[in-house]
């Protein structure tokens, strides 16, 4: 994640306001990625590649509910998850990148279910790129088993593996700790640790706010409550960057009984519950949201050394209480919600993850 992130004033907003989902994507990324690493005409051309697939003509369509209540349809992609929007550009970028350089690379991935099937089909055939994926047995949905474990690609391996996707985390992290290991098998991620899938759904929020606001001639400018039901808190990640670059939206976090998040923005009580707990959001029972590093990063006033004290101890002992400073700053841009918190049940539309 970059140390400064641009700040967009009212005449960008504006500007942007019209824009499709895609010219949206293109517009944000081209902010991180310089025409010194891709340049502007091939950029566009890949993220055009990247939506090509999706069965809504606008990609990525807002549904108008009653009393002001809208919801952002983020399922038209291939596997039906919200990951395929920020997975298939990722995976456009890496194989630019792979072919310029005449590279060969190998994705590790875990997954809690909707990751895996969506980080398969962003890669599935590429001739640079074996993919390997780690799939939790008993703890992903039928269909999300089924879209990983039927795609007879050469460069595809799936493994079912014992424990839930925090559990299998751990060998994971373990294996890219080692930095020789690393380099000399080519190895990496498209979990959303990765800066590009944060970077991709950082559009959502912007086109939500566009299609939502009353209007942007008001000042200051009306904000909009946007709801993200989340589990390692990537798509929250990308809620509060956007929120930095000046986009004027209020979180409101919504998870299953594996309430990590929620403890600790109600109560700055980050700290793991005895184990997950299985609900029908089988994709947000996670009690690791790694992607909450970014977060504290982001309202410590990017302090770096004090985010890496506060992991470390998180990592030893598995339990965090949160500094005041810390802890009192997410109030105005985030709040927390518990949802579909019954074991097995909770809500049934909530099958992925917008984390």
């Amino acid at each position: 994640m970059p140390e400064e992130l641009p700040q967009l004033g009212r005449e960008t907003l504006h500007e942007w306001s019209t824009l499709s989902y895609p010219s949206l994507v293109k517009e944000l990324c081209s902010l991180f990625i310089g025409p010194e690493l891709i340049p502007r005409d091939d950029l566009n051309d890949l993220i055009d590649r990247a939506f090509s697939r999706f069965r809504h003509r606008e990609v990525v369509h807002l549904s108008r509910l009653r009393n002001g209540l809208n919801v952002l349809e983020l399922w038209h992609g291939v596997t039906y998850a919200f990951k395929d929007l920020s997975l298939c550009c990722t995976a456009q970028f890496l194989q630019y990148f792979l072919e310029k350089r005449k590279r060969h690379i190998t994705v590790v991935v875990g997954t809690s279910g909707d990751t895996g099937s969506a980080a398969i089909e962003s890669v599935q055939g590429a001739k640079n790129v074996d993919i390997i994926v780690l799939l939790p047995k008993g703890h992903c949905t039928k269909i999300q088993e089924l879209q990983m474990t039927t795609v007879l690609r050469e460069n595809v391996h799936v493994f079912g593996v014992e424990g839930n996707s925090d559990e299998l985390d751990e060998p994971i992290k373990t294996v890219f700790a080692d930095v020789a290991f690393v380099k000399k098998h080519n190895l990496m991620s498209l979990n959303s640790i990765n800066w590009s899938r944060v970077l991709v759904q950082i559009a959502h929020h912007f086109f939500a706010y566009f299609r939502c606001a009353p209007s942007l001639d008001m000042h200051p400018l009306s904000p909009v409550e946007v709801v993200v039901p989340t589990g390692a808190a990537g798509n929250l990640a990308a809620g509060c960057i956007a929120q930095k670059m000046g986009l004027p939206i209020h979180l409101v976090v919504a998870v299953n009984s594996n309430d990590i998040i929620h403890r600790t923005i109600q109560w700055g009580d980050f700290s793991l519950s005895k184990a997950v707990k299985p609900t029908l959001a089988s994709a947000m029972d996670i009690q690791v949201p790694y992607n909450m590093e970014r977060i504290f990063w982001l309202l410590s006033g990017s302090d770096s050394q004090v985010i890496r004290a506060l992991m470390e101890q998180f990592e030893s002992t598995k339990s965090v209480s949160l500094p005041k400073e810390l802890h009192s700053k997410p109030s105005p841009l985030l709040s927390g919600s518990r949802l579909c918190s019954q074991v097995p049940g909770g809500c049934a539309g909530c099958q992925a993850d917008p984390g």
